[in-house]
């Protein structure tokens, strides 16, 4: 679950393993959860550097850690846990996303980013999109919202239940389907005792959902996703929309990760940390080391991919592919300053030269620094996030 609020929840739980420590975690907790011997060489992609990643902190009140027990996830229980039956493999290698409700087809601009993204971010794995062929930007079959239980959120705007939600996400048939993820523009709620939910998945079945609705700048003004998106009206800059781009994608790939088996991060500032909304101290745009080395492990039984490390450096490459995509496509429009939520990426040092090529989908394009200064002015957080990659990839080859 990315986040998710009941009513009324004590701050509790959750630092009692931090002690003295300034950490969530102690750093021999953190080294062993890279994995132990038995677990071969950690990949030089995992390999833990503090310019890269962070370790997380105690958390603040208000957190998801202040208020849940997570125990983490090392990458030996990981491996332990998925063994070879429960990674994708050549029979069943395809991501599908599902659109949900007819919003998208009066706000489709956010979905080839989408389908781009997830094809980047799981290297290897095909991305389909409900009943559109591959490479088309249209918005796909919608399935009706008609049958779905409903109520009214706190703006009398409906809100629709999440497990019939899920039920209408299980009926596409095809055993060649890895997992499945439901997307929405509207308000989702998992039960009567929540107010609400960005998103959630079924890690058994491999199913989720997740709305773009609340991460709208717009959403507490009490303006629907449709209405904040829509291209004749223009409430909202580009810089904004990107911004709001960026964080349905960070919910996106935090759900499908929940699905090849990937628990909260409790370790690092991490894609994969628990949050309970955009002043979370936790998160970030990218997988930890250890995170990143169970996924790593899960595409290496796809068939096109060929080997830890190649996989890793193809995958930045396409996701820079995408960013730089993002940057080009809204960064026109007025800048409204730093990002909300997750964490960001670090960019403490100077920006590299670009020394990348290749990747990319639909809406991914090409282009060189210099090209772009103007649209990472206006955007500053996924400013940030290519730097990262850029960094990263020079380390790496």
């Amino acid at each position: 679950m990315a986040s998710a609020r009941r009513p009324s929840e004590a701050s509790t739980k959750g630092t009692k393993k931090a002690g003295k420590s300034r950490f969530f975690t102690n750093i021999e907790s953190t080294t062993l959860a890279l994995g132990n011997s038995r677990d071969g060489p950690v990949p030089a992609a995992c390999e833990p550097n503090d310019e890269a990643w962070t370790r997380l902190g105690k958390p603040r009140a208000g957190d998801w850690l202040a208020e849940k027990n997570e125990s983490g996830q090392t990458f030996s229980s990981y491996r332990r846990t998925m063994g070879d039956y429960r990674v994708p493999g050549k029979h069943n290698a395809t991501i599908l996303l599902v659109p949900l409700g007819a919003s998208f087809k009066r706000c489709p601009r956010f979905l080839p980013f989408l389908v781009d993204y997830a094809r980047a971010f799981f290297t290897g794995m095909d991305i389909e999109l409900l009943d559109t062929e591959v490479g088309s930007t249209s918005a796909g079959k919608q399935l009706s919202l008609k049958r779905v239980s409903s109520r009214e959120n706190e703006f009398g705007a409906p809100q629709y239940l999440l497990s019939d939600l899920m039920d209408l996400v299980r009926r596409p048939k095809g055993y060649h389907y890895y997992c499945r993820l439901g997307i929405t523009l509207e308000d989702i709620y998992p039960g009567e005792d929540w107010n609400y939910v960005f998103g959630q998945a079924d890690v058994m079945e491999r199913v989720g959902v997740f709305s773009f609705a609340r991460h709208s700048p717009l959403f507490y003004d009490g303006v629907h996703a449709t209405e904040a998106l829509d291209p004749e009206t223009r409430l909202l800059s580009d810089a904004r929309q990107a911004k709001w781009l960026r964080n349905c994608l960070h919910t996106m790939t935090h759900e499908i990760g929940h699905m090849f088996g990937i628990r909260h991060c409790i370790y690092y500032h991490c894609l994969l940390n628990g949050s309970n909304g955009p002043h979370d101290s936790a998160g970030s745009t990218f997988m930890c080391p250890v995170d990143l080395r169970k996924l790593l492990h899960a595409l290496s039984t796809v068939p096109r991919n060929k080997g830890e490390h190649p996989c890793a450096l193809e995958r930045y490459r396409a996701m820079l592919q995408v960013w730089r995509a993002v940057l080009s496509e809204f960064g026109g429009g007025e800048g409204t300053g730093e990002c909300e939520g997750g964490g960001g990426a670090s960019s403490s040092k100077e920006d590299e030269d670009d020394k990348t090529g290749g990747g990319g989908g639909g809406a991914a394009a090409s282009g060189g620094r210099g090209g772009l200064a103007e649209q990472e002015r206006q955007i500053p957080c996924i400013a940030q996030d290519v730097q990262w990659l850029e960094r990263r990839l020079a380390f790496m080859l």
